[in-house]
């Protein structure tokens, strides 16, 4: 991901984020006060290059602030960290080749494991490997149906017998167990199932002498409602980055945007009404007209789906998108807003001249989550540390 240390974009592209230190910090506060225990620790997920925020900028941030846990997707996302100069524990979330186990103790990563099987390999790879035991958190299935071992009541015996075995294997050093929410946002009764689960999975475990480790299955929608939830440590993402997450506006209200991505307008026109408007002419101007062109389309992460329906904002006034977004620029109605011209920034999303704009808002036009708007800002729009 390309950065800049200042406020100059122009060396690449006239479009740009801007990546708020004090808006992480003040988040860091919140999620903080929303745990309400110092016992329970916060290992931020930073995958996907830190939601699109750069995990460059980020993650140095979080380390200041005595955030000492980091998860990612990948072993590359891992070793990336690493190579940048991360301390943290680092626990890699996705499946991982035994092939790459040297690398994991190389870089001392944590690996995940969600099957027999894997456990197997890997703890012949750590053998042949030599050094100390390779750091694992062992994965539960309590009913997000997608990766670890089953954790249903039929299936609750085996698994613990599997944990146990795991925590035996000389070669492998079980740092933790976990589990992942399918529903936490959406159905309280669901996630509270999963959480029952999950605690009579590793009591059976630990009543054969399981060890008492790192317990761990809250992301950012679990945080506020209910702290039975947050075990041992807990794992914000979205809210992180000030986005949404479930229905707890209240307990999230004080958190702040931390991306802000801006634009510059190239050229501004004015058309005759009756004038068609950008590839297809899919907006047709109902009066005489001010169109201006700004630097951003879906080359940069501005969706085709928000034609004639998202906005930008000039100077805290709306402006909406006119017509179909191209690659490259798109084109906003400025005929409400005097004295625009040439040059002028405008805000996508973020904060900006007293407005803010969720990302969530715009992407809920795109019938999608903040989430996806964040990761689809594309890495030529270079990130730019400010305050």
């Amino acid at each position: 991901m390309k950065y800049s240390e200042t406020k100059d974009p122009w060396y690449t592209k006239k479009t740009w984020a801007e990546i708020s230190q004090r808006a992480i910090l003040n988040n860091l506060e919140v999620i903080r006060r929303a745990i309400g225990d110092p016992k329970v620790f916060l290992a931020p997920v930073v995958k996907a290059d830190a939601y699109g925020h750069c995990a460059e900028l980020v993650v140095p941030v979080l380390e200041e602030a005595d955030v000492n846990h980091l998860c990612v997707a990948t072993v590359d996302e891992a070793i990336m960290l690493r190579q940048g100069g991360a301390r943290s524990d680092i626990l890699i979330f996705g499946t991982t080749k035994s092939e790459h186990v040297p690398y994991l103790k190389r870089y001392r990563l944590t690996q995940s494991l969600v099957t027999e099987h894997e456990i197997a390999s890997f703890a012949a790879a750590s053998q042949q490997c030599g050094g100390p035991p390779l750091k694992i958190h062992i994965k539960l299935d309590t009913g997000m149906t997608r990766l670890g071992l089953k954790a249903d009541e039929r299936h609750q015996k085996k698994t613990a017998e599997t944990m146990l075995w795991a925590s035996r294997e000389p070669h492998l050093q079980v740092e933790g167990v976990y589990s992942h929410l399918a529903s936490a946002d959406t159905d309280p009764e669901y996630s509270h199932l999963q959480l029952q689960r999950f605690n009579d999975t590793v009591q059976k475990a630990e009543q054969q002498g399981f060890p008492r480790v790192i317990r761990h299955l809250a992301s950012s929608s679990a945080i506020p409602e209910h702290r039975d939830f947050h075990l041992d440590m807990v794992r914000p993402g979205i809210v992180l980055y000030g986005g949404k997450a479930g229905p707890s506006e209240e307990v999230w209200q004080d958190l702040m945007p931390v991306m802000t991505v801006k634009s510059v307008i190239e050229q501004v026109s004015v058309v005759d009404k009756g004038t068609k408007v950008s590839y297809g002419g899919t907006w047709t101007a109902d009066v005489d007209s001010v169109l201006a062109v700004v630097n951003m389309g879906y080359g940069d992460g501005l969706s085709r789906l928000l034609s004639n329906r998202g906005h930008f904002y000039h100077k805290g006034k709306r402006a909406p998108i006119r017509g179909r977004v191209c690659m490259d620029r798109c084109i906003i109605d400025v005929t409400s807003i005097p004295d625009v011209k040439a040059g002028d920034e405008v805000m996508f999303f973020g904060q900006d001249h007293g407005v803010r704009q969720n990302a969530s808002e715009l992407a809920e036009l795109c019938q999608t989550i903040d989430y996806e708007l964040f990761c689809n800002i594309h890495e030529r729009v270079p990130r730019v540390r400010v305050d």
